[in-house]
């Protein structure tokens, strides 16, 4: 397990470690196991983001599913969650996206798909990895190798959208919304999306281009640092910004303020669990205690697991979820689309926004008061046993550690947590209290902790 996949899918430098070849094999593994699970004729959906090494990937792994006799339905551009919602759509028996989401342009990566669009289970992984390495094709016979159709799914995945939220509200206050989708996958959507959702709407970087010529797509307040400008500058209600693959947004306040992804997602969960009578929360290590608050206030539960969407799209299939999401601007509505949904995410802040007749600020100013800081280190090695050193030194020196994912160091006002990256040769360093300077302290704990480790 995990030579091929990691918390989803494969990624790497397209052309050197994904290349064409791999893709092709991707395919023929891929749809070997849905052939050896019985289905005589599979139908898988493909779609990509904008990168410009994504239709020589696509093409490969699509000729790869042809020729073990799978059909295949091409959607083209399109963002990670509409893919996945067109993976249950068409009744497909899976899916697959080619995409590296926030990893710079240089990168890209193959994300297979559940039939209901969820990723592919880690049992169903290891059967394609085994495939895939012994190169054990099921390769069609000439009369049998499968077909591929074009489809649109950019129309049915907005109107689903806009079914889902109170339009009328929507278009009674006419949010002013600036836009900014890093020249990805959701300048297809999320721009159209708001306007038919009745905003006025401004969009920056809404161009497809795989170059990603106007900011890394990765949307962290260092990279959004001009967007802010923008939004404060044109006296917008909010701003809005995604990745690569459109499935997370991120939010800027009228002031040009960065707001934390734990927070917008306390406001869509708040509202979601309220609408729901209560529910089950399903969040990672790695998110605020904000939305422990905000459960409670809902007669809630939550749930906290390792770091990844797939993993908490998981859980909330598994335990009946209402709502998850994690710290990074994703939230994942499980009877929607069992993926993060940057669309559905704006869409359903839209909304809050037009109800509350409030300002955009004053929504987050009124969440419960948590401080933040994040940071991180490259590091070489092995990341995971540094970061388990990390571990045993906090224990050594008495403190209360939660190694679910990483190291978290637990405090009774707050927390730091350690953690290796799954896809980047970096530690990341959170931390969070209830004061700014509690929160730099605990940081400055993690960060000694680690260079420790590291200076061993």
């Amino acid at each position: 397990m995990g030579r091929l996949f990691g918390t989803f899918g494969v990624r790497g430098i397209a052309n050197e470690m994904i290349t064409p070849d791999f893709a092709i094999r991707m395919g023929m593994a891929f749809g070997t196991m849905l052939k050896r699970e019985g289905r005589r004729r599979p139908l898988v959906v493909v779609g990509m983001d904008t990168r410009v090494s994504g239709e020589m990937l696509k093409g490969a792994l699509i000729s790869g599913l042809l020729s073990v006799g799978c059909d295949v339905i091409d959607v083209g551009i399109a963002p990670t969650p509409a893919i996945q919602f067109a993976t249950a759509h068409f009744k497909a028996d899976g899916g697959a996206v080619i995409t590296a989401s926030h990893n710079p342009p240089e990168y890209n990566g193959i994300k297979l798909l559940e039939p209901n669009g969820m990723g592919l289970k880690k049992e169903r992984e290891a059967v394609v990895e085994d495939v895939f390495f012994k190169e054990d094709f099921d390769r069609a016979r000439w009369d049998e190798i499968g077909n591929v159709r074009k489809e649109d799914v950019i129309r049915p995945y907005i109107e689903a959208i806009k079914s889902r939220v109170d339009v009328e509200a929507i278009k009674k206050r006419k949010p002013f919304v600036v836009v900014d989708t890093s020249n990805g996958a959701g300048s297809l959507t999320l721009p159209y999306l708001l306007r038919e959702l009745g905003c006025k709407v401004v969009s920056v970087n809404a161009h497809p281009d795989g170059h990603f010529p106007a900011r890394n797509p990765e949307p962290n307040e260092e990279n959004l640092k001009g967007f802010m400008e923008i939004v404060k500058a044109l006296g917008a209600d909010f701003g809005v910004a995604q990745d690569g693959d459109a499935d997370r947004a991120v939010f800027i306040d009228e002031n040009g303020r960065f707001i934390q992804g734990d927070k917008t997602f306390a406001l869509v969960a708040d509202a979601v669990l309220r609408e729901n009578g209560g529910g089950l929360l399903v969040t990672t290590i790695a998110t605020s205690n904000l939305l422990d608050d905000i459960a409670e206030r809902n007669d809630a539960e939550v749930m906290r697991t390792k770091v990844g969407d797939l993993i908490v799209a998981r859980a909330l299939l598994e335990h009946n979820g209402t709502i998850g999401g994690e710290e990074n601007g994703g939230v994942i509505f499980p009877d929607f689309v069992l993926g993060r949904d940057g669309a559905m995410t704006t869409a359903k802040i839209v909304e809050i926004f037009a109800k509350s007749g409030k300002k955009f600020s004053e929504l987050i100013d009124e969440l419960p008061k948590y401080y933040q800081f994040k940071t991180k280190r490259k590091v070489d090695g092995d990341r995971r046993a540094i970061v388990a050193k990390v571990a045993e030194l906090a224990k050594a020196r008495g403190y209360t550690v939660d190694t679910t994912d990483g190291t978290k160091v637990l405090f009774p006002d707050g927390w730091v947590l350690v953690r290796a990256s799954g896809t980047e040769p970096i530690i990341r360093v959170f931390s969070e209290a209830k004061s700014e300077e509690e929160a730099e302290e605990y940081l400055n704990l993690g960060l000694e902790l680690l260079e420790k480790v590291i200076g061993a």
